[in-house]
Protein backbone atom coordinates (compact mmCIF):
# COMPACT_ATOMS: atom_id res chain seq x y z
CA UNK A 1 0.00 0.00 0.00
CA UNK A 2 2.94 2.50 0.76
CA UNK A 3 4.78 1.36 -3.07
CA UNK A 4 1.54 2.79 -4.46
CA UNK A 5 1.17 5.66 -2.55
CA UNK A 6 4.42 6.94 -3.51
CA UNK A 7 3.83 5.84 -6.81
CA UNK A 8 0.63 8.56 -6.40
CA UNK A 9 3.09 10.79 -5.38
CA UNK A 10 5.71 11.04 -8.00
CA UNK A 11 2.44 10.80 -10.45
CA UNK A 12 0.91 13.45 -9.15
CA UNK A 13 4.16 15.35 -9.25
CA UNK A 14 4.64 14.61 -12.71
CA UNK A 15 1.68 15.88 -13.49
CA UNK A 16 2.75 18.99 -11.31
CA UNK A 17 5.94 19.44 -13.54
CA UNK A 18 4.40 18.79 -16.76
CA UNK A 19 1.57 21.83 -15.94
CA UNK A 20 4.23 23.83 -15.17
CA UNK A 21 6.31 22.94 -18.13
CA UNK A 22 3.33 23.89 -20.23
CA UNK A 23 2.35 26.85 -18.48
CA UNK A 24 6.03 28.29 -19.38
CA UNK A 25 5.68 27.56 -22.86
CA UNK A 26 2.30 28.85 -23.37
CA UNK A 27 3.74 31.87 -21.75
CA UNK A 28 7.26 31.82 -23.96
CA UNK A 29 5.09 31.32 -26.96
CA UNK A 30 2.86 34.40 -25.43
CA UNK A 31 5.57 36.45 -25.40
CA UNK A 32 6.89 35.96 -28.45
CA UNK A 33 3.53 36.40 -30.22
CA UNK A 34 3.02 39.81 -27.97
CA UNK A 35 6.56 40.76 -29.27
CA UNK A 36 6.03 40.21 -32.89
CA UNK A 37 2.52 41.76 -32.32
CA UNK A 38 3.98 44.98 -30.87
CA UNK A 39 6.87 45.00 -33.18
CA UNK A 40 4.52 45.18 -36.07
CA UNK A 41 2.25 47.93 -34.47
CA UNK A 42 5.37 49.84 -33.86
CA UNK A 43 6.37 49.67 -37.49
CA UNK A 44 3.06 50.35 -38.69
CA UNK A 45 2.22 53.31 -36.08
CA UNK A 46 5.86 55.07 -37.07
CA UNK A 47 5.42 54.08 -40.91
CA UNK A 48 2.17 56.35 -40.41
CA UNK A 49 3.97 58.89 -38.02
CA UNK A 50 6.52 59.58 -40.93
CA UNK A 51 3.84 59.57 -43.59
CA UNK A 52 2.02 62.23 -41.42
CA UNK A 53 5.34 64.29 -41.04
CA UNK A 54 5.57 63.42 -44.55
CA UNK A 55 2.19 65.72 -45.16
CA UNK A 56 3.07 68.52 -43.42
CA UNK A 57 6.47 68.92 -45.58
CA UNK A 58 4.60 69.15 -48.40
CA UNK A 59 2.56 71.54 -46.95
CA UNK A 60 5.41 73.77 -45.78
CA UNK A 61 7.04 73.76 -48.95
CA UNK A 62 4.01 74.74 -51.14
CA UNK A 63 1.62 76.82 -48.29
CA UNK A 64 -0.33 77.91 -51.31
CA UNK A 65 -1.57 74.06 -52.13
CA UNK A 66 -4.92 74.50 -49.72
CA UNK A 67 -5.78 77.57 -50.57
CA UNK A 68 -9.01 76.40 -53.10
CA UNK A 69 -9.44 73.51 -51.99
CA UNK A 70 -8.68 72.92 -48.23
CA UNK A 71 -7.84 69.53 -48.60
CA UNK A 72 -4.88 67.46 -49.89
CA UNK A 73 -4.77 63.67 -50.48
CA UNK A 74 -2.22 60.86 -51.75
CA UNK A 75 -2.48 57.44 -51.17
CA UNK A 76 -1.90 54.00 -52.83
CA UNK A 77 -2.64 50.66 -51.38
CA UNK A 78 -1.49 50.55 -48.24
CA UNK A 79 -0.68 54.03 -47.11
CA UNK A 80 -2.70 57.48 -47.04
CA UNK A 81 -1.36 60.70 -46.24
CA UNK A 82 -4.77 63.47 -45.83
CA UNK A 83 -3.42 67.36 -45.25
CA UNK A 84 -6.05 69.59 -43.99
CA UNK A 85 -6.39 73.52 -43.14
CA UNK A 86 -8.73 75.17 -40.39
CA UNK A 87 -8.66 79.01 -40.52
CA UNK A 88 -11.58 79.46 -38.45
CA UNK A 89 -9.59 80.87 -35.95
CA UNK A 90 -8.68 84.19 -37.59
CA UNK A 91 -5.37 84.77 -35.50
CA UNK A 92 -4.20 81.11 -36.74
CA UNK A 93 -4.06 78.31 -39.21
CA UNK A 94 -4.24 74.82 -38.18
CA UNK A 95 -2.61 72.18 -40.62
CA UNK A 96 -3.13 68.80 -39.62
CA UNK A 97 -1.28 65.73 -41.63
CA UNK A 98 -2.45 62.14 -41.25
CA UNK A 99 -1.10 59.38 -42.07
CA UNK A 100 -2.40 56.00 -42.20
CA UNK A 101 -0.66 52.74 -42.78
CA UNK A 102 -2.29 49.53 -42.64
CA UNK A 103 -5.08 50.73 -40.50
CA UNK A 104 -2.56 52.51 -37.65
CA UNK A 105 -3.10 56.46 -37.85
CA UNK A 106 -0.87 58.87 -36.78
CA UNK A 107 -1.56 63.09 -36.90
CA UNK A 108 0.70 66.02 -36.58
CA UNK A 109 -0.89 69.35 -36.29
CA UNK A 110 0.99 72.95 -36.90
CA UNK A 111 0.06 76.28 -36.31
CA UNK A 112 0.97 79.47 -37.94
CA UNK A 113 0.77 82.78 -36.42
CA UNK A 114 -1.93 85.23 -38.33
CA UNK A 115 0.41 87.71 -40.39
CA UNK A 116 -0.98 91.63 -40.65
CA UNK A 117 -0.60 92.89 -43.89
CA UNK A 118 1.37 94.92 -45.31
CA UNK A 119 -0.73 97.92 -45.60
CA UNK A 120 -0.26 98.25 -41.67
CA UNK A 121 3.37 98.86 -42.03
CA UNK A 122 2.74 102.09 -43.70
CA UNK A 123 1.76 105.80 -41.97
CA UNK A 124 -0.85 106.49 -45.04
CA UNK A 125 -2.25 103.68 -47.54
CA UNK A 126 -5.12 104.59 -50.01
CA UNK A 127 -6.71 102.58 -53.06
CA UNK A 128 -7.56 105.47 -54.60
CA UNK A 129 -5.53 109.50 -54.73
CA UNK A 130 -4.28 111.54 -52.08
CA UNK A 131 -6.25 115.56 -52.92
CA UNK A 132 -4.65 118.52 -51.21
CA UNK A 133 -7.83 120.59 -51.58
CA UNK A 134 -7.56 123.60 -48.44
CA UNK A 135 -6.87 126.88 -48.92
CA UNK A 136 -4.42 126.90 -46.46
CA UNK A 137 -3.29 123.21 -45.99
CA UNK A 138 0.20 122.52 -43.56
CA UNK A 139 0.45 118.57 -42.83
CA UNK A 140 3.84 116.00 -42.75
CA UNK A 141 3.76 112.58 -43.39
CA UNK A 142 6.51 110.76 -42.37
CA UNK A 143 8.12 107.61 -43.44
CA UNK A 144 5.24 105.77 -45.73
CA UNK A 145 2.90 106.56 -47.76
CA UNK A 146 1.43 103.99 -50.50
CA UNK A 147 -1.12 105.18 -52.72
CA UNK A 148 -3.02 103.16 -55.84
CA UNK A 149 -3.50 106.49 -57.45
CA UNK A 150 -1.32 109.74 -56.56
CA UNK A 151 -0.97 112.75 -55.13
CA UNK A 152 -3.20 115.68 -56.44
CA UNK A 153 -2.24 119.11 -55.16
CA UNK A 154 -5.48 121.67 -55.66
CA UNK A 155 -4.30 123.72 -52.59
CA UNK A 156 -4.14 127.59 -52.98
CA UNK A 157 -1.33 127.81 -50.39
CA UNK A 158 -0.08 124.04 -49.42
CA UNK A 159 3.16 123.04 -47.74
CA UNK A 160 2.49 119.71 -47.43
CA UNK A 161 5.85 117.40 -46.75
CA UNK A 162 5.68 113.35 -47.63
CA UNK A 163 9.55 111.70 -46.97
CA UNK A 164 8.28 108.65 -48.87
CA UNK A 165 5.72 108.41 -51.56
CA UNK A 166 4.87 105.29 -53.69
CA UNK A 167 2.00 105.68 -56.51
CA UNK A 168 0.13 102.92 -58.81
CA UNK A 169 1.05 100.44 -55.77
CA UNK A 170 -1.43 98.15 -56.10
CA UNK A 171 -4.65 97.85 -54.22
CA UNK A 172 -3.59 94.75 -52.54
CA UNK A 173 -0.95 96.70 -50.61
CA UNK A 174 -2.98 99.75 -49.85
CA UNK A 175 -6.77 98.49 -48.47
CA UNK A 176 -8.10 96.36 -47.25
CA UNK A 177 -11.20 93.88 -47.91
CA UNK A 178 -14.20 92.00 -45.87
CA UNK A 179 -14.58 88.78 -46.61
CA UNK A 180 -17.91 87.17 -48.65
CA UNK A 181 -19.00 86.11 -44.71
CA UNK A 182 -22.59 86.02 -46.87
CA UNK A 183 -21.23 83.34 -49.07
CA UNK A 184 -22.69 85.49 -52.11
CA UNK A 185 -19.38 84.85 -54.35
CA UNK A 186 -19.15 88.52 -53.85
CA UNK A 187 -16.64 89.91 -51.09
CA UNK A 188 -16.11 93.34 -49.81
CA UNK A 189 -19.85 94.39 -49.68
CA UNK A 190 -21.90 96.17 -46.61
CA UNK A 191 -23.59 92.98 -45.46
CA UNK A 192 -20.04 91.46 -45.32
CA UNK A 193 -18.89 94.25 -43.34
CA UNK A 194 -21.88 93.89 -40.99
CA UNK A 195 -21.52 90.27 -40.79
CA UNK A 196 -18.31 90.12 -40.20
CA UNK A 197 -18.61 92.41 -37.27
CA UNK A 198 -21.23 90.84 -35.76
CA UNK A 199 -19.21 87.58 -35.43
CA UNK A 200 -16.09 89.49 -33.91
CA UNK A 201 -18.41 90.77 -31.17
CA UNK A 202 -19.26 87.28 -30.28
CA UNK A 203 -16.01 86.28 -29.45
CA UNK A 204 -15.57 88.87 -27.28
CA UNK A 205 -16.85 88.84 -23.54
CA UNK A 206 -20.14 90.89 -23.52
CA UNK A 207 -18.45 93.22 -20.73
CA UNK A 208 -15.80 94.34 -23.43
CA UNK A 209 -18.05 95.31 -25.97
CA UNK A 210 -20.72 97.69 -26.37
CA UNK A 211 -22.97 97.46 -29.48
CA UNK A 212 -25.24 99.94 -30.45
CA UNK A 213 -27.78 99.37 -33.84
CA UNK A 214 -30.06 102.36 -34.60
CA UNK A 215 -29.77 105.11 -37.69
CA UNK A 216 -28.89 108.31 -35.45
CA UNK A 217 -25.83 109.64 -34.96
CA UNK A 218 -24.00 108.34 -31.45
CA UNK A 219 -22.16 110.77 -29.86
CA UNK A 220 -19.07 108.88 -27.59
CA UNK A 221 -16.72 110.91 -25.41
CA UNK A 222 -13.93 107.90 -24.58
CA UNK A 223 -13.25 108.15 -21.10
CA UNK A 224 -13.27 106.50 -18.22
CA UNK A 225 -17.18 105.82 -18.32
CA UNK A 226 -15.95 103.13 -21.21
CA UNK A 227 -12.94 101.47 -19.33
CA UNK A 228 -12.57 98.23 -19.90
CA UNK A 229 -14.63 98.28 -23.23
CA UNK A 230 -12.74 96.60 -26.30
CA UNK A 231 -15.01 97.33 -29.24
CA UNK A 232 -18.31 100.02 -29.49
CA UNK A 233 -19.95 99.05 -32.26
CA UNK A 234 -22.96 101.32 -33.67
CA UNK A 235 -24.54 99.23 -36.55
CA UNK A 236 -27.44 101.13 -38.58
CA UNK A 237 -28.35 100.59 -42.42
CA UNK A 238 -25.52 101.57 -45.07
CA UNK A 239 -24.27 105.06 -44.57
CA UNK A 240 -26.09 105.12 -41.28
CA UNK A 241 -25.35 104.33 -37.49
CA UNK A 242 -22.90 107.75 -37.74
CA UNK A 243 -20.70 108.42 -34.84
CA UNK A 244 -18.86 111.77 -33.31
CA UNK A 245 -16.32 111.26 -31.42
CA UNK A 246 -16.13 114.06 -28.19
CA UNK A 247 -12.45 114.11 -26.42
CA UNK A 248 -12.97 114.77 -22.78
CA UNK A 249 -10.30 113.34 -20.58
CA UNK A 250 -9.26 111.17 -23.12
CA UNK A 251 -8.54 106.99 -23.01
CA UNK A 252 -6.24 106.30 -20.13
CA UNK A 253 -2.69 104.63 -19.78
CA UNK A 254 -2.46 101.19 -21.41
CA UNK A 255 -6.14 101.21 -22.89
CA UNK A 256 -7.04 99.89 -25.41
CA UNK A 257 -10.60 100.53 -28.02
CA UNK A 258 -11.98 100.52 -31.19
CA UNK A 259 -14.89 102.37 -32.63
CA UNK A 260 -16.67 100.54 -35.47
CA UNK A 261 -19.56 102.04 -37.25
CA UNK A 262 -22.01 101.51 -40.41
CA UNK A 263 -21.58 105.04 -41.10
CA UNK A 264 -19.08 107.63 -41.04
CA UNK A 265 -17.03 108.12 -37.69
CA UNK A 266 -16.22 112.01 -36.99
CA UNK A 267 -13.18 112.80 -34.51
CA UNK A 268 -13.13 116.17 -33.13
CA UNK A 269 -9.36 115.95 -31.84
CA UNK A 270 -8.95 117.76 -28.40
CA UNK A 271 -6.14 116.21 -25.49
CA UNK A 272 -3.52 114.38 -25.78
CA UNK A 273 -3.71 110.32 -26.02
CA UNK A 274 -2.20 108.77 -23.05
CA UNK A 275 0.87 106.58 -23.55
CA UNK A 276 0.65 103.16 -24.93
CA UNK A 277 -3.15 103.86 -25.43
CA UNK A 278 -4.93 103.33 -28.80
CA UNK A 279 -8.02 104.83 -30.41
CA UNK A 280 -8.59 102.88 -33.82
CA UNK A 281 -11.10 103.98 -35.85
CA UNK A 282 -13.09 101.72 -38.59
CA UNK A 283 -15.49 103.92 -40.31
CA UNK A 284 -17.90 101.83 -43.67
CA UNK A 285 -18.62 105.33 -45.21
CA UNK A 286 -16.04 107.90 -44.24
CA UNK A 287 -13.67 109.54 -41.37
CA UNK A 288 -13.89 112.93 -40.58
CA UNK A 289 -11.12 114.29 -38.12
CA UNK A 290 -11.03 118.03 -37.02
CA UNK A 291 -8.84 120.24 -34.04
CA UNK A 292 -9.73 123.20 -32.65
CA UNK A 293 -7.02 122.57 -29.92
CA UNK A 294 -3.75 120.80 -29.87
CA UNK A 295 -3.95 117.13 -29.53
CA UNK A 296 -2.93 113.79 -30.34
CA UNK A 297 -4.19 110.34 -31.48
CA UNK A 298 -2.84 107.17 -31.23
CA UNK A 299 -4.13 104.07 -33.45
CA UNK A 300 -5.04 102.50 -36.78
CA UNK A 301 -8.02 104.78 -39.02
CA UNK A 302 -9.70 102.43 -41.93
CA UNK A 303 -12.64 104.07 -43.64
CA UNK A 304 -13.67 102.24 -46.75
CA UNK A 305 -14.78 105.39 -48.04
CA UNK A 306 -12.71 108.62 -47.93
CA UNK A 307 -10.63 110.04 -45.09
CA UNK A 308 -11.07 113.60 -44.69
CA UNK A 309 -8.65 115.86 -42.91
CA UNK A 310 -10.20 119.39 -42.48
CA UNK A 311 -10.91 122.08 -40.29
CA UNK A 312 -7.62 121.64 -38.25
CA UNK A 313 -6.60 124.36 -36.34
CA UNK A 314 -4.28 123.60 -34.02
CA UNK A 315 -1.16 121.27 -33.94
CA UNK A 316 -2.35 117.85 -33.57
CA UNK A 317 -0.13 114.39 -34.38
CA UNK A 318 -1.68 110.68 -35.46
CA UNK A 319 0.47 108.30 -34.70
CA UNK A 320 -0.44 105.00 -35.93
CA UNK A 321 -1.40 104.15 -39.63
CA UNK A 322 -4.17 105.86 -41.59
CA UNK A 323 -6.01 103.31 -44.15
CA UNK A 324 -8.66 104.83 -46.63
CA UNK A 325 -9.64 102.69 -49.62
CA UNK A 326 -11.61 105.57 -51.47
CA UNK A 327 -8.85 107.90 -50.81
CA UNK A 328 -7.77 110.84 -48.80
CA UNK A 329 -8.07 114.40 -48.84
CA UNK A 330 -6.33 117.61 -46.66
CA UNK A 331 -8.59 120.60 -46.76
CA UNK A 332 -8.69 123.44 -44.11
CA UNK A 333 -5.16 122.75 -41.83
CA UNK A 334 -4.15 126.19 -40.94
CA UNK A 335 -1.28 124.70 -38.21
CA UNK A 336 0.50 121.94 -38.78
CA UNK A 337 -0.99 117.95 -39.07
CA UNK A 338 1.66 115.73 -38.49
CA UNK A 339 1.25 111.85 -39.30
CA UNK A 340 3.64 109.37 -37.98
CA UNK A 341 4.17 105.48 -38.29
CA UNK A 342 3.25 103.75 -35.44
CA UNK A 343 3.15 100.10 -35.07
CA UNK A 344 -0.50 98.78 -33.79
CA UNK A 345 0.12 95.05 -33.88
CA UNK A 346 1.64 93.51 -30.97
CA UNK A 347 3.44 90.63 -32.11
CA UNK A 348 1.95 90.66 -35.72
CA UNK A 349 -1.55 90.43 -33.41
CA UNK A 350 -4.05 93.09 -35.20
CA UNK A 351 -6.17 95.62 -32.99
CA UNK A 352 -9.82 94.71 -31.71
CA UNK A 353 -11.99 94.73 -34.42
CA UNK A 354 -9.66 94.10 -37.49
CA UNK A 355 -9.50 90.56 -36.85
CA UNK A 356 -11.02 89.07 -40.17
CA UNK A 357 -8.78 91.88 -42.38
CA UNK A 358 -5.92 89.89 -42.91
CA UNK A 359 -5.45 89.09 -45.97
CA UNK A 360 -6.00 85.24 -45.96
CA UNK A 361 -4.11 82.66 -47.91
CA UNK A 362 -0.29 82.05 -47.63
CA UNK A 363 0.10 85.66 -47.30
CA UNK A 364 -2.28 85.90 -44.30
CA UNK A 365 -0.02 84.36 -42.05
CA UNK A 366 3.57 83.87 -40.61
CA UNK A 367 6.03 82.34 -43.03
CA UNK A 368 6.82 79.59 -40.00
CA UNK A 369 4.55 77.79 -38.00
CA UNK A 370 5.44 77.96 -33.99
CA UNK A 371 3.67 75.42 -32.64
CA UNK A 372 4.60 71.81 -33.76
CA UNK A 373 2.33 68.82 -31.94
CA UNK A 374 2.07 64.52 -32.83
CA UNK A 375 -2.09 64.14 -31.66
Amino acid sequence: MKKLNNKGAVLILAYIVLFVLLTLSAGIASFHINEHNYARRHYFSTAAFWLAEAGINIFIKDPLMLDQTGSYTLHDENSMVHVTKDDANSRHRVVTATGTFAGVEKSIQITYRAKAPEVFRSTVSADGDLVINGKKTMAAINDKVRLNGKVIDHGEHSRVFIEDKNEKVAASLVSLTYPDANHNGIADEFADFVQVNRDILKSYPSEEVLYIKGNGTYLLAPNSSLEGKKIIYVEGEEGNGNVVILFGEGLRKGQKMTIISTGTVVHNQTGFAAPDSQLNIIAWTGYWETAALPASHNGAIYTHGIAHFDGIYDTTVTNGSVIANGGVTLGEIWSTKTFNYADITVDEVVPAGFEELLGGGASGYVARPDVWKAI
